[in-house]
């Protein structure tokens, strides 16, 4: 999802919409950031032990308020690492920043009120600069904020015992902030774009793909993915139907363009769905016409009998589509012109076809071609002749099994224009 109010502030470095904001850390979270958390705890509490140590021989002993801060330090060590992910999502910076500012303002202030000379000398300013606005895990504010609160008692504590003079803090303190502050604004700034920049990306391909499965279907749209669009022409057996509704023209003569949409989509997505059920792959919308093709581009077996079943249950949707309209008093568009209900006609064939992409270089779609796609649609139409919905040929009615070869009824032998033989053909 690409939110709409996706600015960065300037000030703040962040996403000013929190969810985005979220979003981002949560890709930090597990990209790497936990990862880092967790080095930086083992590294801070190993090296802080020789800290104490230090600190115990240099000041001779440790003040209560020494002793204190590390014992609430620990405490708050082990309530972090045992609270809920998202819990340590949502406050690691507020503990890094207690315990980073809490751990140097104890030394600092501890040698500042102690006759002892600080071991480190004037170079550790430079390390909390580098702390505070690196090796932390913080955000641009907070990592300005603890840098500040951990440099300057360094500082005061360093002037206060000689070892450090104040012209010193324009290039022990001064420059180098700057130049790192500026740093860190570049790179969380940068570092946010890219991530707006990727979930954009992700979202145009999620969205390609769901465009690709609304025109060509779920099997089809991954078949051109995998096959970078090709889909090369194949020779392949397959079964192909067409449905046509009935008394088409009449019924939506007398509707608004806007109705006779609506009563499509209706009808389209109803039988869409039964479809999809029997594997079915449309291929093509011709007007109220939807032209289905079993066992391409997915091969499967038995999709003469799958082909038929899906016919059937396309029939039986459509009566209860039909109660639907009547519920809703939709259906006085055709019913107060003399037609009781929708029907549709249906002319399945199996035989062998080219399969593949159609079209010009710039233009392609997939489809079949062939004589098994001519006759299926011829069959369809035959069937007003016959007064059926379900029309097949002899090679269709050879691959049912018993309960539909014994159901299917012969409607006989017929002339298909371009054919020198005669096609047997079956209701059901």
């Amino acid at each position: 999802m690409i939110y709409k109010d996706n600015k960065i502030n300037n000030i703040t470095c962040r996403f000013e919409n929190s969810a985005l904001e979220k979003e981002y850390i949560d890709h930090l979270w597990y990209d790497s950031l936990f990862r880092n958390i967790k080095i930086i705890i083992g590294v801070a509490y190993f090296v802080g032990l020789f800290v104490i140590f230090d600190d115990y021989k240099s000041l001779g002993s440790l003040s209560p308020f020494y002793i204190g801060y590390h014992i609430f330090s620990w405490i708050i060590l082990v309530l972090f690492l045992f609270a809920k992910e998202d819990l340590k999502k949502k406050y690691y910076e507020y503990y890094f920043m207690i315990t980073f500012i809490g751990f140097m303002n104890c030394g600092a202030w501890s040698y500042h009120f102690s006759p002892a000379e600080f071991p480190p000398g004037e170079g550790v300013v430079v390390i909390m600069i580098l702390f505070g606005l690196i090796i932390y895990p913080f955000g641009f504010i907070n990592s300005v904020i603890g840098t500040l609160l951990t440099a300057i008692p360094f500082m005061i504590m360093l002037i206060g015992k000689g070892t450090m003079q104040l012209p010193q803090i324009v290039y022990l303190f001064f420059l180098p902030f700057v130049f790192i502050v500026l740093s860190k604004r570049s790179i969380e700034l940068s570092d946010r774009r890219i991530f707006l920049n990727g979930k954009i990306i992700e979202s145009n391909r999620k969205l390609m793909q769901e465009t690709l499965k609304r025109y060509f279907g779920e099997t089809l749209t991954e078949k051109i993915l995998l096959d970078e669009g090709e889909l090369k022409g194949d020779n392949i057996w397959i079964s192909i139907s067409f449905t046509d509704i009935a008394a088409y023209s009449t019924i939506i003569e007398h509707m608004s363009p806007e109705t006779a949409v609506k009563f499509l989509n209706e009808y389209f997505t109803s039988m869409h769905d039964v479809i999809e059920e029997y594997n079915g792959q449309i291929i093509n919308y011709i007007g109220d016409s939807v032209m289905v093709v079993y066992g391409a581009p997915k091969k499967f077996e038995d999709h003469e009998l799958i082909a038929v079943k899906c016919a059937i249950a396309m029939r039986e949707k459509l009566v209860e589509l039909n109660k639907t309209w009547d519920d809703k008093e939709f259906s006085r568009y055709w019913k107060n012109h003399g037609i009781d209900q929708i029907t549709a006609r249906t002319g399945i064939h199996t035989g062998s076809v080219i399969a593949g992409n159609i079209g010009s270089e710039r233009m392609l779609q997939y489809s079949t071609i062939g004589d098994t796609v001519n006759v299926a649609s011829r069959l369809e139409q035959k069937n007003k002749d016959f007064g059926t919905d379900i029309l097949f040929s002899h090679k269709i009615y050879t691959s049912l099994t018993k309960d539909l070869y014994d159901e299917a009824e012969y409607r006989g032998e017929i002339n298909l224009k371009g054919r020198d033989t005669g096609t047997k053909t079956y209701s059901i």
